[in-house]
């Protein structure tokens, strides 16, 4: 590591350096965290890289965040990421706000044709030919000291961003996409405050299409109450109850809490605990009609699925052209939004089509479906 790390252990250090970053550009930031047990990463290190050096925040140490809170809502400082998501959520729970605006490097270099979901050692090598080494990946980060394996590996991950930054900034500028980049990293911003809109968590549950409307209501309260109450005692999700009990619960809309005990992968414990509430829950979800929500849609059928491929080839050989990965110009769930539409009367491009996408591929893909005659 050719810049060492500066230990940040107290409120005043912590506040000092907040005023040099208000200053800067761009910072480069990084989190490690424990996430092995609970709903919520449990946050053990702040990485932050600037033009001036390296430092290392231990959050376990201080009481005093309101700085970087101000620094990470700074629109005038472009945070640089790589791989954003995980640090988002750490971001959201540990300081309650959320980096803006933020530039991933992982997307950025998607962009310039260095590949899909790139890793930032292969990255890093890439582009400089320098090797991160990766062994305290999974460390104890929660741990006090921490030993000088992970200090120098938290540093190391922080350490080439800005470089990094500024030599994607000059490529997607040369190839007209920059813009395109600074919105994908907008909507990883978006998706992150979206899910907290917890009454849809019911859609990402596998068979879920199968259900009736009542019976959607009824699952659709469950995850909304599994949801809730996993981030309250500080649980995964599914070791709460998981989706494939509370889609049975949802099909057969058991009366009494003994019919619980039988559905699949349902833990007895669970029922102890939870069953006479979940009984409400689905009691109430039913009684509300007026609310039901509308048929999921199913799978695709042959015929539809051969009008999939057709738009995919679409996708594939414009993302060849433009040397992207096709899953970043066009994504699955939209291919198949555009293929249920393809019998109405009027077709409209789904919302992630929308935008820089419709006029490198949405109009074609429109193109497309208008040659295609029904099966």
């Amino acid at each position: 590591m050719s810049t060492p790390a500066e230990w940040i252990d107290t409120d005043q250090r912590l506040a000092e350096l907040c005023e040099q970053w208000q200053q800067q550009d761009v910072i480069a930031l990084d989190t490690e965290f424990i996430r092995t047990r609970t709903f919520f990463p449990k946050l053990g290190l702040l990485q932050i890289a600037d033009a001036h050096g390296i430092y290392l925040v231990d959050p376990l140490a201080m009481e005093q965040f309101e700085p970087v809170r101000e620094v990470l809502q700074n629109t005038n400082v472009v945070k640089i990421i790589h791989s954003c998501s995980e640090d988002l959520e750490v971001f959201e729970r540990f300081f309650s706000v959320l980096p803006q605006p933020l530039f991933d490097t992982q997307i950025a270099a998607s962009f310039a044709g260095k590949g899909s979901s790139i890793s930032y050692a292969n990255l890093i090598k890439a582009m400089r030919g320098d090797i991160i080494p990766k062994q305290e990946t999974r460390s104890d980060w929660l741990q006090r000291p921490l030993s000088q394996s992970q200090l120098e590996y938290a540093a190391l991950d922080v350490e080439h961003l800005i470089e990094t930054y500024h030599t994607l900034v000059d490529e997607l500028t040369q190839l007209q996409r920059l813009e395109w980049v600074k919105k994908e990293c907008q909507q990883c911003i978006n998706k992150i405050v979206d899910s907290d809109n917890f009454n849809q968590y019911y859609r990402k549950v596998k068979s879920a299409w199968k259900l009736k409307p009542a019976q959607l209501a009824v699952l659709r309260a469950l995850c909304e109450w599994r949801e809730k109450e996993a981030r309250e005692i500080d649980i995964p999700r599914n070791h709460l109850v998981k989706d494939s009990s509370l889609l049975e619960m949802a099909r057969i809309l058991p009366k009494e809490t003994l019919q619980f005990y039988k559905l699949r992968d349902m833990q007895p414990k669970f029922v102890d605990h939870h069953g006479e509430e979940c009984l409400y829950i689905m009691e109430t979800a039913l009684g509300n009609v007026e609310n039901y929500p509308e048929a999921l849609p199913a799978p695709l059928t042959a015929s539809q699925n051969q009008l999939f491929r057709s738009l995919k080839e679409v996708v594939v050989s414009t993302a060849e052209c433009l040397s992207i990965p096709p899953e970043f110009l066009a994504r699955k769930k939209d291919l198949e939004a555009l293929v249920h539409q393809y019998e109405e009367t009027t077709i409209t491009l789904p919302k992630g089509l929308q935008d820089w996408r419709e006029e490198v591929i949405g109009n074609a893909l429109l193109e497309r479906l208008a040659l295609e005659v029904p099966q």
